[in-house]
């Protein structure tokens, strides 16, 4: 039943966007529409008013000074409103950008209440010139009609301009907020327009992206870039890729920086949000090239975050990256994962020397999701360059002295050996046996250097992770013990023989269980 109501309610508002959208598309007919129909229908109620009320006969005399007041108000009226109009576009102009003057000269508002006063102040005074005289009280008659129906007419029309100023105030007071300029600016990003090099459409709502940053406007920066996304999103497709993803994340970079700039981190991670939505579109429509730029931008905005010492924002930035990455794993995007295993290796590296923990135990946490992901996808190359990529970190916490008390080796290191493992599993299971070879010879690797640097691995759960590896895939494991033990150096040798007695051990009890 909840199911039911939430999938109505979705209907629903999927309607309301269609409504909204078409609405948008088609303004000048449904404004239209909308002021005639308010013309016609008030127009025909004080006809009704004046027929009921018997109010029809006027005096000559009086329905002159009448219809001259109702002119000169008129006219009075629309250069007020008018005026006002301008000042409200300078404004909001100066407010955003001088761009969106461009949305209230098409907006076809002003220029539809332009012609209806036009139109009633003329047809006003072509009546008023109509009307001969006080002396001449007989009807007079034109083309069949009289003349009482003429100024009934003008009266019913100027009652008509002043109803119809009240749907053109409130067209325009929706028109001045910046969710209703970004709406209509967004429909102007078309792939013809993006790819014309004249003018970005994209530049207006960047605009005033960048405004909203400066006040800490922080609503109007997430519809902005939402709206930008969105439409992107919808029109890119593998004949403009490169171009298109290319502006876009560097307008969306540009908005970052200016975000970071500002230690303004959730406007930071909203930028980021919205990469990620485009990245994972992308890997999911096949666009390699889209999702390579993407992944590259999300991991300059890390390691910009990463020199402003923004921790959340850098760790945000990590995260996104490898859920594209992850994405792009999944749909065999071998370039792009490639991409995100590299910047997940600088964001380890450079948490390493800065002391993130955060941004640390993400890089490396989803360094080993994502090489099990690509073993399980079969692509060994791509889950060779997440084993090594581990090993650069674990080796960068070895050789790095930490001065934040918070950041322990220990724990650090055992994260590192748990992605190594997680991937060397995936690759043993999957016959891998290059990269079961790399994820072997790096724990070997990491826990022989850890040792030499004086503090301790957990060697009993190094030697188990070892000997469940040999068990999936001995042959690679063994040659990438025998090649470290190779190039060991004499007075290793002593450590080593101890952590192989121990792995020896545990292996026994594997096969005993197997």
């Amino acid at each position: 039943m909840q199911d039911r109501k939430e999938d109505s309610a979705f209907s629903v508002k999927n309607i309301r966007e269609k409504v909204r959208d078409w609405k948008s598309q088609n303004l000048l007919t449904v404004r239209l529409f909308e002021y005639i129909l308010l013309l016609g229908l008030v127009t025909f109620v004080i006809g009704l008013i004046f027929s009921c009320f018997n109010l029809i006969h006027t005096d000559p005399t009086s329905a002159r000074y009448m219809l001259s007041a109702l002119v000169q108000s008129q006219a009075a009226i629309i250069a007020i409103v008018v005026s006002l109009t301008l000042i409200a576009v300078q404004h909001t102009a100066s407010a955003y950008s001088p761009r969106v003057i461009r949305i209230f000269r098409n907006n076809p508002d002003m220029w539809i209440l332009l012609g209806l006063y036009g139109f009633s102040i003329f047809y006003g005074l072509l009546v008023l010139k109509m009307i001969r005289g006080a002396e001449d009280t007989s009807q007079i008659m034109i083309s069949s009609i009289s003349l009482e129906a003429y100024i009934s007419t003008v009266y019913a029309l100027g009652i008509s301009t002043f109803a119809i100023l009240c749907l053109y105030i409130w067209n325009i007071m929706s028109l001045l907020t910046p969710e209703t300029i970004i709406k209509r600016l967004k429909n102007e990003i078309t792939k013809g327009n993006l790819l014309t090099p004249e003018e970005d459409p994209i530049q207006p709502i960047m605009d005033i992206i960048h405004g909203s940053i400066m006040k800490y406007d922080l609503e109007t920066t997430r519809v902005g870039l939402k709206a930008v996304t969105d439409q992107v999103i919808e029109i890119i497709d593998p004949t403009c890729e490169r171009e298109i993803s290319g502006n876009f994340c560097n307008h969306l970079y540009r908005v970052s920086r200016l975000a970071i700039s500002r230690d303004d981190e959730e406007s930071a991670e909203d930028v980021m949000n919205r990469l990620e939505e485009f990245g994972l579109s992308s890997a999911e429509k096949g666009l390699e090239d889209t999702t390579v730029t993407t992944v590259r931008f999300l991991g300059l905005i890390g390691r910009t975050a990463m020199e402003k010492k923004l921790e959340y924002a850098a760790f945000m930035a990590a995260t996104n990256l490898a859920d594209v990455g992850r994405a792009a794993a999944g749909y065999g995007l071998e370039g792009a994962v490639t991409a995100a295993v590299s910047h997940l290796r600088e964001f380890g590296r450079t948490a390493v020397e800065k002391e993130v923990k955060n941004v640390l135990t993400t890089a490396v946490k989803n360094l080993g999701e994502i090489g099990s992901e690509t073993a399980n996808q079969k692509l060994e190359d791509v889950t060779k360059r997440a084993v090594e990529s581990l090993r650069d970190i674990g080796e960068s916490i070895v050789e790095k002295e930490f001065e934040d008390s918070a950041v322990k080796k220990e724990v650090a290191i055992k994260g590192v050996v748990a992605s190594l493992v997680l991937t060397g599993v995936a690759a043993a299971k999957k016959y891998l046996e290059d990269a079961t070879y790399q994820a072997a010879l790096s724990l070997v690797t990491i826990r022989m250097s850890a040792t030499e640097k004086g503090f301790e691995v957990e060697t009993e759960s190094v030697a188990l992770d070892l000997a469940i590896l040999t068990i999936l895939s001995e042959d690679p494991v063994k040659n990438a013990i025998r090649e470290y033990e190779s190039n060991l150096e004499e007075h290793k040798r002593n450590s080593f023989q101890k952590f192989m007695e121990q792995y020896e051990q545990e292996l026994e009890k594997q096969r005993a269980e197997n």
